[in-house]
């Protein structure tokens, strides 16, 4: 019970972190946390806001671990040429 409550003092504020640093770039990203460890997934469009995201999370308080599937969105014409 003590994990999930750390859980959620930490959740809930880097959620609202995570959506101002992200808002108005196209960008969608969900994070969710268990036993201090961070989940990052989602995608974003430059990889610099990957790791911005990134260091917010590292250096929030009561984050132990950091497990990131965040994706940088391929352009268009990229996406269509790799997947031939």
């Amino acid at each position: 019970m003590e994990n999930l409550r750390s859980d959620n003092l930490i959740e809930n504020p880097l959620e609202e972190q995570i959506n101002s640093a992200i808002e108005g770039k196209g960008d969608h990203l969900l994070a969710f946390v268990r036993d201090e460890d961070v989940h990052l997934t989602g995608e974003v469009t430059r990889p610099e806001t990957k790791e911005e995201i990134f260091a917010l999370v590292k250096n929030f308080p009561g984050v132990r671990f950091i497990t990131n599937h965040i994706r940088i969105k391929l352009p268009e014409e990229r996406r269509r040429v790799e997947h031939f």
